[in-house]
């Protein structure tokens, strides 16, 4: 296992949220550095090049989350803005087609919920990060529950 300081958990949280790769095109992780790297069609040639593969390495594929797992977090920010124009007009963003886009273009009217839905995504997003790594069996459960604690303590 690896410690849970040598991962990049913003290099993770990227990789977790891109959705926007083919097949043959993915972020990988390197369960003995704890490396984030893309892999393509440049990678394989110079990891042929060097007479390696991701599968060799035990290299483990870093499968973006669900869509719906994104709404849910819009949901979850709406029920706490006390803001009643607010809330109104964010609800009613994520209810259309295009929610993520509406809901953020909601927001450039509200710059102080603007600031708090980015600190939210951003601290919801490395806790997903973190239980990943544990489901995973990359980091000890204990660091990733500690480290998890320790996030909502700062937010």
């Amino acid at each position: 296992m690896l410690p849970l300081n040598v991962i990049d958990l913003d290099r993770l949280v990227t990789a977790l949220e891109n959705r926007l790769l083919d097949q043959d095109t993915f972020f990988w992780l390197d369960p003995f550095t704890g490396e984030i790297a893309l892999w393509g069609e440049e990678a394989a040639d110079e990891a042929e090049s060097e007479g390696w593969d991701v599968d060799d390495r035990g290299g483990v594929r870093i499968e973006p989350v669900d869509p719906s797992e994104g709404y849910r977090a819009m949901e979850e920010f709406i029920a706490g803005v006390d803001e009643p124009e607010c809330r109104t007009r964010l609800q009613g963003a994520i209810e259309r087609s295009s929610p993520y886009r509406h809901f953020t273009d909601e927001l450039y009217a509200f710059p102080d919920h603007q600031t708090a839905w980015y600190e939210f995504h951003n601290a919801l997003m490395k806790e997903r990060a973190i239980r990943w790594l544990s489901d995973e069996g990359l980091v000890d459960p204990g660091e990733a529950d500690a480290a998890i604690v320790q996030l909502r303590e700062a937010h």
